[in-house]
């Protein structure tokens, strides 16, 4: 978007489900085993969190030296685009359990709306205020999808 930049959002990488607790030395407490989806999951965010990034941070530096151009952004965009495609198909291919698949299907849809967009909001087509939205919806279904899961929820990224 060649305006302001909207802000963006960031999965947890859900490492507080992932670590076992207890001492198996001692035998004090039995290490917790953490189930495939949640791991899968922590998976496909991690690679969500790294495009986020990217994303950020080269359209900033577009906005910070006065380039930021729809033929500039356009390959920016469209290689996260590709990112959320690649996370809601990783999340279609999870188990999750049955509790979870309505939010799971929300946030898969979400981040389908924010791909649509990315195509139009460099050029001006998409107003920011309904991109800046839709960011906001995906947040809020990543957050309803990691609380249905026990991981906690996720900030945007700071400042972005």
């Amino acid at each position: 978007m060649t305006g302001p930049r909207a802000r963006v959002v960031v999965l947890l990488a859900a490492g507080g489900a992932l670590v076992g607790c207890g001492d198996t030395v001692t035998g004090a407490a039995t290490p917790t085993t953490t189930p495939a989806y949640i791991q899968q999951y922590a998976n496909a965010g991690a690679a969500l969190d790294t495009a986020t990034t990217t994303w950020d941070t080269l359209g900033q530096s577009l906005v910070a030296a006065g380039t930021n151009t729809v033929a500039n952004e356009a390959p920016i965009n469209a290689s996260y685009a590709q990112a959320l495609q690649t996370f809601g198909d990783a999340l279609l291919a999870i188990q999750f359990p049955a509790t979870a698949m309505n939010d799971v299907h929300t946030l898969v849809n979400a981040a389908a709306t924010v791909r649509t967009d990315l195509a139009g909001v460099a050029s001006g087509a998409v107003p920011t205020t309904q991109f800046v939205s839709d960011e906001s919806n995906l947040q809020a279904a990543i957050n309803l999808v990691q609380r249905d899961l026990g991981v906690g929820s996720s900030t945007p990224i700071a400042g972005a």
